[in-house]
């Protein structure tokens, strides 16, 4: 995928989450302080699950869940009739596998960060009032 449009995408999704966030505060009708409180809100929700995704992903890539993936699969195999059909004999075979899965975390490193900062500015507007 190209880049642009995955830094796209995930923004999309992030200004709905924060939309989603701020209808659910009833933000729309408060003013002030408060409103100030709903935007920090708003923007802290989905800056914490995008990095926390992001996160995530670039401990996956590291091979942190690797033994886990492997012994699941392993414990569906062994529910299968033909044995000879098994993908991965060995756990270094899977290992090699994954390397070549690599998937990108930057965008959602980049954007949950952004989310986070606005966050933070709507939180020291919100003390400074």
């Amino acid at each position: 995928m190209k880049k642009w449009l995955e830094y796209l995408i995930i923004s999309v999704l992030s200004l709905a989450a924060v939309l989603c966030v701020l209808f659910m505060q009833d933000s729309f009708q408060h003013s002030g302080e408060l409103l100030l409180k709903d935007l920090c809100n708003a923007f802290f929700v989905p800056g914490a699950v995008v990095l926390g995704i992001g996160l995530l992903i670039w401990t996956a890539n590291g091979g942190t869940f690797d033994m886990i993936a492997f012994g699941v699969i392993k414990l569906f195999d062994l529910l299968k009739r033909d044995m000879t059909k098994v993908k991965y004999k060995t756990f270094y075979d899977y290992r090699q596998a994954q390397q070549d899965k690599k998937r990108s975390f930057t965008a959602y490193l980049i954007i949950g960060a952004v989310l986070m900062v606005i966050a933070v500015i709507f939180l020291i507007l919100y003390n400074n009032q």
